[in-house]
């Protein structure tokens, strides 16, 4: 792989993805401790921030899910609190019940955040959240509240934060 100079430093808060079953889909707030590469190959020493009994990671930072010939960065800067590639800065946060049905979310559960889109709204508050599928996520339905809910953001290194693509709307 070419160099690529990541914005990235020891000791910055970034957000990390697995393609591990089970937490595929799912971005992880961790404090990076060490940036290294073996054989040609970059590597994060992270430390999870919502996990406190869990051990340093050791994360390649790019990696292929199973046989696709795509990269995948699995590292991101730390969620914005505004989107500001637009004229207008979008709220990432919606205010309770302001989400509709087909957004795409993220949803915070179990110490991290699942992405996936708005299946249903139950209730002022309740909502049903759908994963995205394999490979990009688990694929499951769940009920959500809208409080623990955000906006879905993409991050590349040409772009920066984007809007989702039209791709993953059509889910």
């Amino acid at each position: 792989m070419a160099q690529i100079n990541l914005p990235f430093k020891d000791g910055q808060t970034v957000e990390v993805r697995s393609f591990e079953h089970g937490y595929r889909g799912a971005w992880f707030r961790c404090k990076i401790i060490r940036i290294y590469i073996v054989a040609g190959t970059l590597y994060y020493s992270l430390k999870y921030l919502d996990y406190e009994n869990e051990e340093i990671h050791e994360q390649q930072v790019f990696q292929r899910f199973e046989d696709e010939e795509k990269e995948w960065i699995m590292v991101r800067p730390a969620y914005p609190s505004v989107h500001k590639n637009e004229a207008n800065p979008v709220p990432l946060v919606g205010p309770h019940g302001s989400w509709k049905v087909g957004d795409l979310v993220d949803w915070h559960k179990d110490g991290c955040y699942w992405s996936g889109k708005v299946l249903a709204i139950k209730n002022n508050h309740a909502l049903q959240v759908e994963l995205y599928p394999p490979p990009r996520g688990e694929g499951e339905t769940c009920n959500a509240l809208s409080k623990d809910l955000r906006r879905s953001l993409e991050w590349s290194l040409e772009d920066g934060w984007t809007l989702p693509s039209t791709e993953i709307k059509a889910m």
